[in-house]
């Protein structure tokens, strides 16, 4: 079976991170004896007459399912989306579907469906406006507290603020670079500087690491930060929270970050394109391996579904 994947990386900058993943993915799927196909997003057009379409390079594409590595920001997510939505439009399978990671790609929105779902997360608030903080402060708890914008990710737009003037000053400023949405979350002592990050394929935790802050001070536990990984084992209770987490986001493959707190496992949030090279070298599981045998399994069910329907249409033509 050939499956394809779409990237965001480009075809003439095959280096980093996104390409050291998709080749763990490409090994993985000929060790199955499947093969790999990689669909660059800047070469996608979507054409809107006659009858609308996907093309790649001009051409029309079969796919029998189509694996989204969505490696870009949540403040690029708009066109991206829209991309992975019009491939579902064409009938393709896609794991993960547009709805899912648009809703990861943003902070505001990942935390508004974990708590409509009931998944426990930490303390917080939005602020749309810097005169807000004093009853936000007071509400969320003392200092220091945690800042996020909306669409960071990778660790990236994520500070530990010590002050109320910080954090009216920082606050300020990315109002003022039109960063409309400021989370705000309390910062949970007992768990500085670690996190567990569970990585869901279906409905299955497939493998799980715990992460550690490179150094004494730094809060963030990200391994492309250069976080220290190891392997860790999750509680019933926290595999349960990590499958309900990754559903709520309606994410077939997803990566889950917990912390352990003094009230129990709480969710930070979830994400869409979880990085595989941490958790494979924490764990020893092949979890591209994973990945690849899902998507074939979802591609060959959704093949009978479409058999069965053709066998049904068929028959009602010859009994008019």
């Amino acid at each position: 079976m050939k499956i394809h994947i779409l990237t965001y990386t480009r075809r003439d900058k095959e280096e980093g991170s996104q390409w050291t993943q998709l080749e763990m993915l490409r090994k993985s799927a000929e060790k199955s004896g499947h093969e790999l196909e990689l669909i660059y997003a800047n070469e996608c057009q979507l054409k809107f007459f006659k009858k609308p379409e996907i093309l790649v390079n001009n051409k029309k594409p079969e796919i029998d399912i189509l694996l989204v590595k969505a490696g870009f920001l949540g403040v690029e997510s708009t066109a991206h989306v829209s991309l992975i939505k019009q491939f579902e439009l064409d009938g393709v399978s896609v794991v993960n579907k547009h709805y899912a990671v648009r809703v990861s790609k943003n902070k505001v929105q990942n935390i508004q469906v974990l708590q409509k779902h009931g998944v426990p997360t930490p303390k917080t608030m939005v602020v749309r406006s810097a005169e807000m903080l004093e009853d936000v402060i007071k509400d969320v708890g003392k200092f220091p507290l945690i800042l996020k914008t909306s669409s960071g990710s990778l660790g990236v737009g994520v500070a530990i603020i010590e002050s109320k003037r910080a954090m009216q000053s920082i606050v300020e400023m990315l109002h003022g670079q039109r960063h409309v949405s400021v989370v705000i979350q309390e910062y949970i002592r007992e768990s500085s500087g670690k996190d567990i990050r569970a990585f869901v394929v279906g409905n299955k935790v497939v493998a799980a690491m715990e992460r550690i802050a490179r150094k004494r001070g730094e809060f963030r536990s990200n391994y492309s930060l250069g976080g220290k990984v190891r392997k860790v084992k999750l509680t019933d209770k926290e595999l349960r929270l990590a499958i309900k987490a990754a559903k709520a986001c309606e994410l077939e493959m997803a990566g889950v970050d917990i912390i352990r707190t003094k009230k129990g496992p709480m969710v930070l949030e979830v994400n869409a394109n979880p990085g595989i090279e941490g958790i494979t070298e924490a764990t020893g599981i092949d979890v591209a391996g994973e990945i690849i045998k899902y998507c074939v399994k979802k591609a060959k069910a959704e093949k009978r579904r479409l058999k069965k329907l053709a066998q049904e249409k068929k028959a009602k033509r010859a009994n008019r």
